[in-house]
């Protein structure tokens, strides 16, 4: 397996790390990383991922003052709004287009894996109709505020959804995100929701769900359907 190769647009945009598919039929992977982190911390969970598939990493906007990259601009008082992950959203667009239109990698539709925060962000996309989306991967995330089934966030109906959290998370609370899923079921999402008794962080059982959900996504995506149901 060749090692991903750091791309760093010379026109402005996110910086990503990627990797080619060597296979036909893989649902391509962005993963997006939480608050400190950069474009290198997701790869771990790349064993969770079929194999052969395009995956790219992008590096979040803005630096965090404890260190790292976030994709909010500022700190901010209590739960992030969807209007606070706007230029995120906009950015995170820009490079599924670019990937898209990649004839050698022949991207696309996309699953938009996160975790804390960049489950929020993969969660923002999708419900705000970015490019080609065939499905979220949220990993001890939250859903922000004023998100969900409104004329603007038309993209969660039907939208494949699989959620990781731990029941002992110290950061984003396991009663917060058992609400945000039944809020995520309310805009039309399929939701398949995986508990593990873990803190911030995704358990082996929820490990385990995650690649049979890929498993299912990927013949859904070889079949030429649509969302899984």
């Amino acid at each position: 397996m060749t090692e991903p190769t750091l791309i760093v647009p010379a026109a402005g945009g996110l910086a990503y790390r990627f990797r080619r598919p060597t296979r036909t039929g893989v649902p391509p992977v962005i993963l997006l990383h939480g608050l400190g982190g950069n474009e290198d911390v997701m790869w771990v969970l790349e064993t969770a991922l079929p194999p052969g598939g395009l995956v790219a990493a992008p590096r979040g906007t803005f630096p965090s003052v404890a260190g790292g990259c976030s994709w909010l601009g500022a700190d901010l008082e209590g739960w992030p709004k969807a209007s606070d992950f706007a230029v995120a959203v906009a950015e995170l667009g820009d490079l599924l287009k670019v990937l898209g239109g990649d004839r050698d990698a022949a991207a696309g539709p996309f699953v938009l894996m996160g975790f804390s925060q960049g489950a929020a962000l993969a969660l923002m996309a999708a419900a705000n109709g970015a490019a080609q989306v065939a499905g979220v991967v949220a990993l001890s995330g939250f859903l922000p505020e004023g998100t969900g089934a409104s004329e603007e966030h038309t993209g969660l109906s039907g939208l494949p959804v699989y959620w990781g959290h731990g029941t002992r998370d110290e950061w984003v609370p396991v009663s917060r995100a058992r609400q945000d899923v039944e809020r995520l079921r309310a805009a039309g999402a399929a939701v398949t929701f995986c508990e593990a008794d873990i803190g911030h962080k995704l358990g082996p059982e929820c490990l385990r769900g995650l690649k049979g959900w890929f498993v299912s996504l990927e013949r859904v995506s070889q079949a030429g359907g649509g969302h899984l149901a």
